[in-house]
């Protein structure tokens, strides 16, 4: 092939497919985070969510994620079924109406209902811009992608305490600002998915009709010659009884849960956080950005070092480790500066995980299949992470919150030990390959990525 050529047809594959992925992930994060933000402009005294002894507030937060697991493989069949576009354009409108809804809720069990329904709808996005993005590229490309798609969120992440503060100085309902950041959020998230619903290409094949057949025989062979699993293969209960037996794909989800454990607890909590270091309620918001913008140098950094130099395990053990220092810090350290800094360097190490967790798990299996299994289960583990984080985040352990930043740098700690494991039985089973003593992932030219 020619390298211009194919250099040109997949820079067209990823302006078609990765901004719109991850702008609407980026609202999805932005949706999901920022009743933390509209806490703090005022909803905790309107829907009595700060009163001492209770535990409203965790309840609206952690209630989203039940349906948020329960949907994700059935979400990712769905798209299978209906189509990249119809399928995650559609849920990000419906999420959006419920966003809406949202800013006009009156008690706290309103606000928990319409989290629940956020759950379900937003079930359908990560898992499947995951097993979208997967499918296009050859392994050697895909964590820069999927790093990418998910470092424009966290930049969201950062702004969007910003963009709340904007806005919960509207007061389009009762007066109230807190309820402007739903609804003016709420119809951003509509017209996204609109967008969405129109412009995003579904997986490789005779619909991509972006491209032209030179370009689709382009991009299939690169998917052949990499993993040979370009045509889609049947879901069928057999396949999925043997998929959830390989280890590999619940070694990966707990890795998942340790990082969202981590990203989840900074992105509700961070404001309480910061508030309990001395900084006002103003402060606290607008310096929740800067860890954020800062992330972004950790997260593209170790995508383009992990494809650049085919090295996974090692970036994954680093961040994992950069977390659980820059978790003690801000925890244990005196000195607003150096706890400030070790926000920072938790925030930075734990959204790197994510993205080289998700990528590796899709890098290290073969077929259409295992890979929407592998990305709804690994997902649905992301979720667990965001229970784990209103659970043991309580209010009543604010703003020092002991058995959550424990439980955080204990699952760290596994996954740096998960990836010491992994790492080694990898080798091993690529060199039985080599030796000819075993086939891996049912193709004798398959060989997993350390």
């Amino acid at each position: 092939m020619d390298p211009w050529e194919v250099k040109r047809t997949m820079r067209k594959v990823d302006w078609r497919l990765v901004p719109i992925l991850a702008a609407l992930y980026s609202i999805s994060l932005i949706d999901r985070t920022n009743i933390s933000l509209a806490r703090a402009a005022g909803m905790g005294r309107t829907l009595n969510l700060n009163i001492p002894g209770t535990n409203y507030y965790s309840i609206a937060v952690l209630i989203f994620f039940v349906p948020y697991i329960l949907f994700e493989l059935p979400s990712n069949l769905g798209m299978r079924r209906w189509g990249a576009a119809k399928w995650l354009g559609g849920a990000t409108i419906l999420w959006g109406i419920v966003m809406l809804a949202m800013g006009f809720v009156e008690t706290w069990q309103q606000l928990a209902a319409c989290r629940a329904l956020l759950g379900i709808f937003e079930a359908a996005l990560f898992p499947g811009a995951v097993y979208l993005l997967s499918s296009w590229y050859p392994r050697a490309e895909v964590q820069r992608r999927m790093s990418i798609f998910y470092s424009l969120s966290i930049l969201a992440s950062g702004l969007s305490a910003i963009l709340a503060y904007g806005l919960g100085l509207i007061r389009m309902y009762k007066n109230q600002g807190w309820r402007s950041i739903f609804i003016i959020e709420g119809i951003i998230t509509v017209v996204l998915g609109v967008i969405g619903a129109l412009t995003i290409v579904d997986f490789p094949g005779p619909k991509a009709k972006f491209l032209n057949e030179e370009q689709r025989a382009i991009v299939k062979t690169r998917i052949e010659r990499d993993r040979a699993d370009f045509v889609q293969d049947s879901m069928t209960f057999s396949k999925l009884m043997r998929f959830s037996l390989d280890l590999k794909i619940w070694a990966t989800a707990v890795q998942f849960f340790g990082a969202t454990l981590a990203s989840y607890s900074l992105s509700y909590f961070l404001p309480r956080i910061l508030a309990g270091m001395g900084f006002d309620v103003a402060l606290s918001q607008l310096l929740v950005a800067p860890p954020y913008v800062w992330a972004l140098v950790p997260v593209i950094g170790s995508a383009f070092i992990s494809d650049r130099f085919q090295v996974r395990t090692p970036l994954i053990a680093f961040n994992a480790i950069c977390t659980i220092i820059g978790t003690s810090v801000y925890s244990y350290a005196t000195g607003t500066g150096p706890r400030y800094f070790g926000v920072c360097l938790a925030v930075g190490g734990c959204n790197s995980v994510v993205p080289l967790v998700i990528g590796y798990s899709q890098i290290n299996i073969r077929g259409s299949a295992k890979r929407a299994f592998t990305s709804a289960i690994v997902v649905a583990f992301g979720g667990i992470g965001g229970i784990a984080a209103g659970v043991s985040f309580t209010e009543r352990a604010a703003p020092h919150y002991t058995e959550g930043i424990h439980l955080t740098l204990a699952m760290n700690a596994i996954t740096v030990g998960i990836c010491v494991l992994q790492h080694i039985v990898f080798r091993v089973q690529n060199k039985r390959a080599n030796d000819g003593k075993a086939v891996l992932e049912g193709h004798q030219d398959f060989r997993y990525q350390l």
